[in-house]
């Protein structure tokens, strides 16, 4: 609640002087030391009404006292985010336990004052349905079959009786129940709610409702946004409709690239399209987007300044002041796009009750519109088909949209008081994205391809994502649909840069064209499917890779689009992951060991010095074309692997500084939300009104390292991730002050992050399907020993030992790994030794440390020996 003692004093002087009465919702989530202060006020009251006075002192202030004045409580207890009321607060009121009520009887009554006439058996079957799917359906923290589930389809019942007063009633019951509930079901909990519906009906058909002109309407705006039109596509946009008929607030709820936020887009523009069409008497939308998890509370809902104790609204009470005392007819939605938890969601409890009404620290009571709708965007709960379309109902225009991953920290009150509409990813499938993506692609190398590329995707997809689901082990987790996104990105980079050529283009003929693209297609597969696996995985990867595209998987034989054969295969030796795909006459795999450029001796540090080495090449090739591409690129990994520094290297040496601006932050487990967009704003310019960016004509390219490092929330939240991707899903996030939007242009991302464990966190998928994953695998004993043999050899040259030592040096070094070997696999981590932890920057300060010794105190070879003491 945040209430203060202040505030709170404030309408106790009001309640005493005017005899008001006043009850407090949700009472126990007032902090504990607040409600210590409050029975003190609440008594000083009694005491004044006990002892018959006209007028009494209350905190320093002479109030004429009027004895009707009353208060009481109401609270659920136990839920997170409560607190126990003190005993000093207990004892002032008298306790009264509310028992489950008879929901059939008030859905009888309800009924009735609707205009059933067969009130008395129809409520029974709503009770009774909700009873079995309690019973029989899966246990999912969205799943709500209380009293508000009732109150929700008596409401659509109500709605329906209106349209339709001749229709039977049963029908129109049903149908309530379907548009109530079936948005909210999984995939395989439907049959069974389908069979409990038809024992409780049975005989029942459901004229098939008319949604002509509404889904022709949607068809349109699918196609302005080159989005497919699958049928559970269309049916989540028709139901996430119906469902603000009978609800003001209500939730997506589903994994990322569920959909979630396309269904809202593509609703809101399909209303918009009617509203110019002049059908269905519909009104345009206009909507703001909230993630409350990256800004404060205070600059949430308002806070009052510490020392002057101003008050300052924050950007809901902004929003729905703005949008409470609008004139527009349009409807309004106030979506909440971010984690739900109880330390901000139950402060919409009051604008989620019937009542409407947004209530505010500083005592403002802002009165939801009629044209206003909540919609909160989650991915799922685990932590907290209808009239149509073409029906008028009293319609909520304004409404609260909530969008989130999970609900797992989202009390039963809140759950209870909102509509719900799941999504799962895996219902669309990734063949959209393809069709989506082919309709785009560049007509000189995809034209007449387009049959050879879809088939390769059909081909390569499902049988490169299923391997490595069923047989490897991925360095981050991550979704199909994540996958894809980044493979078929790749493909197209790649495919883009082949043909910035012209005069390659100009000489390749169809055949040549064709072994580009299948090339693409393969080095793709490996650095965006394969790219997230450890080495184990990408050992499995690699042989797997090799044997499909030589037709050997009988599985998944290669496509006739194709062709019997492909001409640029893997080579035999090596791995997959050994190679590049050359866009050269037609086509050919270029070893990475092959662009090695030999480390020469250098003045500059040894702790800088990066040695060249396979990793360097080809994490170097990656960051390259995902930089000038605009692609976000995550390197996940071991600690000790090289990460940072092959970004700094890359960054600081290979970007051309006409065009790129490079910046560096570093997060740490005390970074917050404010800390990290300030020094985000800091590397930016402002270009104009509510518009940041680098120097006009440059890119701005920010790496972040330890990405995972923010400590997570007690709920579960971590606040600078969210703000990342406020910026990623909506290229803005709210001033700090004023709390109008900024829009950060011309700017990317590049990142890393360890591997989670420790005070690393894993960081919600939200943020990381917007990523390019590319996973940096531990040193292979061949890599150690060059890297940390060329440094020695550099040390030893530059300071001019004598050849012995020279030759010492790859003895130094095998022998350190040897050690290091030995270290890892027997001194493991136990409770009482929890620090015997060693990773490869260990290793580098042994070598780092023989490099200490000078020339003159190296008398004789016997001497380095003594880096045992290392």
């Amino acid at each position: 609640m945040g209430c203060a003692g202040v505030p709170k004093g404030a309408f106790f002087k009001g309640l005493a002087s005017s005899g008001a009465w006043a009850c407090f919702d949700e009472f126990n989530r007032i902090e504990l030391e607040v409600l210590s202060v409050v029975a003190q006020q609440i008594l000083s009251i009694i005491r004044a009404v006990r002892g018959n006075v006209d007028t009494f002192n209350f905190e320093g202030t002479e109030l004429k006292l009027n004895p009707n004045c009353y208060v009481c409580i109401t609270m659920n207890p136990g839920y997170a985010g409560r607190s126990e009321l003190p005993d000093n607060l207990k004892v002032l009121f008298r306790t009264v336990a509310m028992m489950v009520p008879d929901y059939a009887m008030i859905g009888e009554i309800s009924l009735y004052s609707f205009g059933y006439l067969d009130a008395r058996n129809l409520a029974v079957k709503i009770v009774t349905t909700y009873r079995l799917c309690s019973e029989q359906l899966s246990s999912q923290n969205h799943y709500d079959y209380g009293m508000r589930a009732v109150k929700a389809v008596l409401a659509a019942s109500g709605n329906l009786k209106l349209k339709f007063p001749d229709a039977q009633e049963d029908i129109l019951l049903l149908r309530s129940i379907l548009d109530v509930n079936l948005p909210k079901f999984l995939s395989h909990d439907i049959p069974l709610f389908n069979g409990i519906i038809s024992d409780l009906f049975p005989g029942i058909v459901i004229p098939k409702p008319d949604y002509e002109v509404f889904l022709d309407a949607t068809r349109e705006v699918c196609e302005r946004r080159n989005l497919q039109t699958p049928d559970v596509f269309v049916n989540k946009v028709i139901q996430t409709y119906e469902m603000m008929v009978v609800r003001h607030g209500f939730m997506l709820v589903g994994p990322p690239n569920a959909g979630k936020t396309c269904v809202l887009q593509v609703l809101a523009d399909t209303l918009c399209l009617l509203k110019e069409k002049g059908v269905l008497e519909e009104e345009a939308v206009t909507y703001r987007t909230v993630n409350p998890k990256a800004i404060t509370m205070g600059q949430l809902f308002g806070e009052f300044d510490p020392i002057t104790h101003e008050w300052s609204d924050g950007i809901v009470a902004i929003i729905f002041r703005e949008f409470a005392f609008s004139k527009n007819p349009n409807r309004k939605w106030v979506v909440f796009d971010g984690p739900v938890d109880t330390l901000w969601i139950e402060s919409m409890n009051t604008v989620l009750d019937d009542n409407k009404k947004l209530c505010l620290m500083s005592g403002e009571i802002i009165q939801m519109s009629n044209s206003m709708s909540l919609i909160f965007e989650v991915m799922d709960l685990s932590q907290a088909s209808g009239s149509g379309p073409q029906t008028t109902y009293l319609m909520f225009s304004m409404s609260l949209i909530f969008e989130v991953m999970d609900l797992s920290q989202a009390s039963p009150a809140t759950v209870s008081r909102c509509g719900m509409i799941y999504m799962e990813a895996t219902a669309l499938g990734w063949e959209p994205k393809v069709q989506s993506w082919l309709k785009l692609l560049p007509e000189q190398w995809a034209g007449e391809n387009r049959p050879c590329i879809y088939a390769l995707c059909r081909w390569i997809i499902p049988s490169a994502t299923g391997f490595v689901r069923k047989n490897c082990k991925e360095l981050v987790s991550t979704s199909d649909s994540h996958l894809v996104d980044s493979f078929l990105r790749l493909v197209e980079i790649i495919m883009n840069e082949a043909c910035a050529d012209e005069e390659a283009l100009n000489n390749a003929d169809r055949k040549v064209l064709k072994c580009w693209i299948i090339g693409a297609f393969m080095f793709a597969t490996v650095w965006s499917v394969g790219a997230t696996c450890d080495e184990a995985g990408r050992e499995k990867f690699s042989n797997f890779l090799k044997e499909l595209t030589i037709g050997e998987c009988p599985d998944h034989p290669i496509p006739q689009e194709v062709g019997m054969k492909i001409d640029c295969t893997f080579p035999k030796e090596g791995s997959v992951y050994d190679y590049k795909f050359l866009i050269r006459g037609k086509g050919q795999w270029y070893s990475w060991k092959d662009s090695i450029v030999p480390l020469t001796a250098t003045s500059i540090s040894i702790r800088e010095i990066i040695v060249p080495t396979v990793d360097t090449v080809r994490y170097s090739y990656l960051m390259d074309l995902s930089i000038r591409h605009r692609r976000p690129v995550l390197l996940v990994g071991p600690t000790g692997t090289g990460k940072t520094a092959y970004v700094q290297e890359k960054m600081m040496k290979g970007l051309d500084r006409e065009v790129f601006v490079p910046s560096f932050i570093a997060f740490s487990t005390q970074t917050s939300a404010g800390q990290a967009q300030d020094i985000i704003m800091s590397k930016l310019e402002k270009r104009r009104r509510g518009i940041f960016g680098p120097p006009f004509g440059k890119r701005c390219v920010i790496f972040i390292d330890d990405l995972n490092m923010p400590a997570v929330e007690v709920y579960g939240a971590q606040p600078p991730i969210e703000l990342l991707r406020q910026f990623f899903d909506h290229g803005m996030w709210y001033e700090k002050k004023e709390k109008s939007e900024i829009h950060l242009v011309d700017t990317q991302f590049i990142a890393a992050m360890g591997l989670p464990g420790g005070a690393r966190n894993n960081i919600t998928p939200r943020l990381l399907r917007h990523f390019g994953v590319i996973g940096v695998n531990a040193f292979s004993s061949f890599t150690m020993n060059s890297i940390f043999s060329s440094v020695m050899s550099i040390h030893f040259k530059n300071n001019h030992f004598p050849p012995e030592a020279l030759i010492t040096a790859e003895a130094i070094v095998s022998a350190t790994a040897a050690i290091y070997s030995e270290v890892i696999a027997n001194l493991l981590p136990t409770p009482a030794k929890s620090h015997y932890t060693f990773n490869l920057r260990d290793f580098a300060r042994v070598i780092h440390g023989c490099c200490l010794i000078r020339k003159e105190s190296l008398e004789k070879k016997k001497i380095l020996i003594r880096w045992v003491c290392d």
